[in-house]
């Protein structure tokens, strides 16, 4: 059994690897707040600290930067407000259209929804499901208001 001192010793030691697992994240999704990532990736540094038995012959390190890399996912998906199954067309959708257009072909919806195999009212729904999630900025909401209105 650990003793809380030793707890607290090891979950402090371990905070720069949740700051630089956490970086490495927001780099790549920087509307999420680092903080938030810290926060969530200190879940899982606790949670690998509480469950690390040394008598298994595993680096604390390694256990550790498993679960906080799965406690920076969980919390992705947490907020994200699209399920897996759109996310995925999405990206395979995004990655046809890639293709297509570096291929000097104009991607057009009813091309793109034959090619991922999905009916064309599909493809619009899925689409227009990711274009409701993702962020507006307030100048780009302004604007529409006033367009709108």
């Amino acid at each position: 059994m650990m003793t809380p001192s030793l707890r607290e010793e090891l979950i402090l030691s371990h905070m720069p690897q949740v700051k630089l697992l956490a970086q490495r994240l927001h780099r790549r999704c920087p509307q999420v707040e680092l903080e938030d990532l810290i926060s969530a990736g200190t879940i899982g540094l606790i949670q690998a600290v509480d469950r690390f038995d040394p008598a298994r012959n595993l680096k604390l390190k390694t256990l550790a930067e498993h679960r906080i890399s799965g406690a920076l996912l969980d919390y992705l998906r947490h907020i994200d407000p699209l399920p897996k199954d759109v996310r995925r067309f999405q990206k395979q959708r995004d990655a046809i259209i890639e293709q297509m257009s570096a291929g000097g072909e104009a991607p057009c919806h009813a091309r793109v929804a034959q090619m991922l195999g999905v009916s064309s009212k599909r493809y619009v729904t899925l689409s227009r499901m990711i274009a409701a999630a993702e962020p507006v900025s307030a100048h780009e909401f302004t604007i529409a208001w006033r367009l709108a209105g």
